[in-house]
């Protein structure tokens, strides 16, 4: 199992450490429901250093990376960021990253832990001879600071003045407490929340790490492992790889087609193009249960006494406390409003679907 250059100092900090996708991760510190009550209502720090992390560069980076990807690359500049897929000719989805573009032939990719191997392999298959792309996971380390305190916890440590990073876009810059070693930080992120991820060099992160929490202690911050995450992008209806979508599903079946240029040629852009074309067979829904009960991946979805789909992500939420998930279902039993029941443990758990995202911040 690999271990982050934080994995000392987490157990120092008496999380549950837990195997994730070949990492040993911690999965929670004080308590899931009081992690995530801190990232929604004050800050939180995550470290998820076990994403890969790639670098791009070279004449005609930008026109592969483009063919690469169904999202339209030419919207970001330098110093932008763009949520984007992987994807096969068939259309399904190896995987979701993020694109970083730090110049005109120049970009940062960060992709799931599990898939890094075969992202890689994937990526550098299609890319011209002119490019060179490079592996630097294990050389940085990435953080996530989110909560709608995260930006009043930066000002505190980074030397520039008050104008706040700008939605999905990025600076270099470097902590007050950690001069030479320069960071990433990017107004990204996966909780819904105002949040920012933060990329440094592998054997400064420690400081950088305690540096921030010095920072935000006034402010409630508080150590989030990955228990939280997870119900953090759930209740903001966000997909998970291998849950969501995986090489089999379509960005189209999972409700994620604002993010294809289908007017530009991209590996799997005619298959896509069909399937828009047709009449879909199944729908990404969200539901809530009106009952007790968590529903969890793998569950199987009922309607008028039949089953009708499948649980892929599942869990309670502790901003609505009650159970919700997201599935699969046969499309004809996928209007919001419709009455379900999910089988948890052999007991039916009544529910009903609704809109996504479940949590919305109260303004």
């Amino acid at each position: 199992m690999k271990k982050t250059p934080l994995y000392d100092l987490h157990l120092k900090l008496g999380a549950k450490v837990v195997s994730f996708s070949g990492w040993e991760m911690p999965l929670s510190y004080t308590g899931v429901v009081e992690e995530h009550h801190a990232v929604r209502n004050d800050v939180g720090l995550f470290d998820i250093s076990h994403m890969g992390r790639f670098e791009l560069s070279g004449t005609g980076a930008k026109n592969a990376l483009s063919h690469i990807v169904p999202s339209p690359l030419n919207k970001i500049k330098r110093g932008g960021a763009q949520y984007s897929m992987l994807l096969n000719e068939a259309g399904g989805v190896i995987d979701d990253i993020y694109i970083y573009q730090r110049g005109a032939d120049r970009f940062f990719i960060i992709v799931n832990a599990a898939n890094r191997a075969k992202d890689f392999a994937w990526i550098a298959s299609h890319l011209p001879a002119s490019t060179t792309l490079k592996d630097v996971t294990d050389e940085t380390a990435l953080l996530a600071l989110q909560g709608p305190k995260s930006w009043d916890v930066l000002l505190q440590v980074i030397p520039f003045g008050m104008e706040e990073i700008a939605l999905r876009t990025f600076i270099d810059t470097e902590f007050v407490f950690a001069r030479g070693a320069m960071a990433t930080i990017a107004r990204t992120g996966y909780t819904g929340e105002r949040g920012y991820e933060i990329i440094v060099p592998a054997h400064a992160v420690e400081k950088v790490w305690n540096g921030l929490m010095e920072a935000g202690g006034p402010l409630g911050i508080k150590p989030v492992g990955l228990g939280a995450r997870d119900t953090l992008r759930l209740e903001k209806g966000y997909p998970l790889y291998g849950h969501e979508i995986n090489e089999q599903i379509t960005p189209v079946e999972a409700g994620l087609s604002q993010f294809l240029d289908l007017k530009k040629e991209f590996i799997g852009s005619k298959s896509l193009r069909e399937k828009q074309s047709q009449k879909p067979t199944q729908q990404l829904i969200g539901f809530e249960l009106t009952v007790g009960g968590v529903p969890r991946d793998g569950c199987l979805i009922y309607s008028d006494q039949k089953e009708v789909g499948k649980v892929t992500s599942g869990n309670f939420s502790p901003s609505l406390k009650r159970g919700i998930g997201m599935g699969y279902v046969d499309i004809r039993y996928a209007e919001v409003g419709n009455e379900i029941f999910v089988m948890i443990r052999d007991r039916e758990a009544a529910g009903v679907i609704v809109k996504t995202p479940f949590y919305k911040k109260v303004k």
